[in-house]
């Protein structure tokens, strides 16, 4: 039986420093949500590791692959000049809509209250791409309550109930990424893992992950959350005959 751990592969480590040592065109799903609000926890990329992660993600994708980034509203047009300029082409623009978004942070506010955030899909070629066609296509819009407030506090989706500055993405919308963007038996890659959310759904559909976390207290999160998120007995459901 192929060992659950040799198709997930979790790195604490900088992505800066551990994507040049990976394989040119080997990546056929780069799934990620990298930092984008100033905190005092994590800073936001600077412009020139934004330019340096586009010529990364163009390098270890395959011809047909896809890269899925989350960013936030002014965020997402640096985002998508980066990647243009060193050859990406914009597929899809992915919204998550929230409908219990964060009111008390904002007492003073005057715009409108942000109830979603945003996920740019890129591809290298328009005509060549991989895209699972099977069954009922998804809408471009997904709904799912944001993981705060009570679903924080009790730790839906085996999430951390404490703040940590990391914002999870729904597994469900994972799943439908993950399925859609990747090949059977494809790899995907989240430099930025945060709590591993990505990963869930590879263990699933019986794909191969890469996770890359920085900060040593959340990678040992997301470790003993991907591998503790089903009973032993029912992850033998997800691994490979060998």
């Amino acid at each position: 039986m192929t060992d659950l751990k040799e198709r997930i592969k979790l790195i604490n480590g900088d992505c800066f420093k551990i994507l040049p040592t990976l394989e040119d065109n080997s990546i056929d799903l780069i799934l990620t949500d990298p930092p984008y609000d100033n905190t005092e926890y994590m800073p936001s990329l600077t412009e020139e590791q934004k330019e340096f992660l586009a010529r990364e993600f163009y390098r270890l994708l395959k011809p047909e692959g896809n890269l899925v980034v989350f960013c936030g509203l002014y965020d997402k047009w640096k985002w998508y000049n980066h990647l243009t300029k060193i050859g990406f082409k914009l597929a899809r623009e992915i919204i998550w809509v929230y409908p219990n978004p964060n009111k008390i942070r904002f007492p003073n506010l005057k715009k409108f209250l942000m109830a979603h955030e945003t996920a740019l899909w890129f591809v290298k070629d328009e005509e060549k791409y991989y895209f699972n066609r099977e069954g009922l296509i998804e809408l471009d819009w997904f709904e799912h309550p944001a993981f705060a407030g009570f679903m924080r506090m009790h730790g839906v989706e085996k999430t951390p109930t404490e703040k940590m500055n990391v914002t999870p993405k729904p597994i469900k919308l994972a799943r439908i990424l993950v399925n859609r963007l990747s090949p059977p038996n494809g790899l995907v890659l989240d430099p930025f893992m945060g709590f591993g959310t990505f990963a869930i759904p590879c263990i699933e559909q019986n794909k191969r992950f890469i996770g890359i976390e920085i900060r040593e207290d959340i990678y040992k999160i997301a470790e003993e959350r991907i591998f503790n998120f089903y009973p032993k007995h029912k992850l033998k459901d997800f691994i490979n005959e060998g």
